[in-house]
């Protein structure tokens, strides 16, 4: 497997992963009210946790190719966006 199906089998996780952080944030908002000391420790880790996969991600592959695959997911996903500020 060359580099650029390696970074486009990486990319495809990472949007996997992405789904999956939407829902749990989703779910935490349904059962923690914003205020809650919870809810922040829940967001927290969530953002935490999209920044190390991301720096996973920036530590095996060129920053260029990174950005460039980051922006077509942007793109594509702008609307998800709006529900998970991630």
């Amino acid at each position: 497997m060359g580099q650029e199906e390696k970074l486009e089998d990486a990319m495809e996780k990472y949007r996997d992963i992405r789904e999956c952080l939407t829902g749990l944030y989703e779910i935490i908002n349904i059962n923690f009210r914003e205020e809650d000391f919870y809810h922040q420790a829940a967001m927290d880790n969530l953002i935490t946790l999209n920044n190390t996969i991301l720096e996973l991600l920036r530590d095996s592959y060129t920053p260029r190719e990174i950005r460039i695959r980051l922006r077509e997911i942007e793109f594509n996903e702008k609307q998800a966006e709006e529900i998970f500020p991630l």
